[in-house]
């Protein structure tokens, strides 16, 4: 499929979501917050508030956990604002970990050149023990 710029991911769970949708469910823990993220990364209006949501968190002085188990789909916007979450991680000298991305996104990024921006976890835990490492 050349020229296609979306990855779709099988997604894992029984319920549904409407085919627009993008999501976020934060959580902090100490100086770690985790964003669980679900549906589609894609395309500025849905790409954008997951940007918004990490830099309020990087400026607090989390360290970021990103939770992709729920992902779907991510097209160049999605990644655009990957770049960006990463970019502005290091300017304030905060971490992202990614967490549990699937396969085909995981490919994406790596094919994109993204991947070597973060570090990649199978799942979240693993992610906050690491930050919690890198922390003290």
């Amino acid at each position: 499929m050349r020229g296609c710029s979306a990855v779709a991911v099988l997604e894992k769970s029984s319920q549904y979501q409407p085919a627009n949708s993008f999501s976020t469910k934060t959580e902090s823990l100490e100086s770690v917050a985790v964003i669980h993220c679900s549906g589609r990364l894609c395309f500025q209006g849905e790409a954008l508030p997951l940007a918004e949501t990490a830099q309020n968190f990087l400026s607090a002085g989390n360290d970021l956990v990103l939770d992709f188990a729920g992902l779907t789909l991510m097209d160049s916007a999605g990644i655009g604002q990957l770049v960006f979450i990463s970019m502005y991680a290091q300017a304030l000298g905060r971490e992202v970990c990614i967490a549990c991305a699937p396969d085909r996104v995981q490919y994406l990024l790596r094919l994109t050149n993204v991947a070597s921006l973060f570090e990649f976890f199978v799942s979240v835990e693993d992610a906050l023990e690491s930050c919690a490492s890198n922390a003290a």
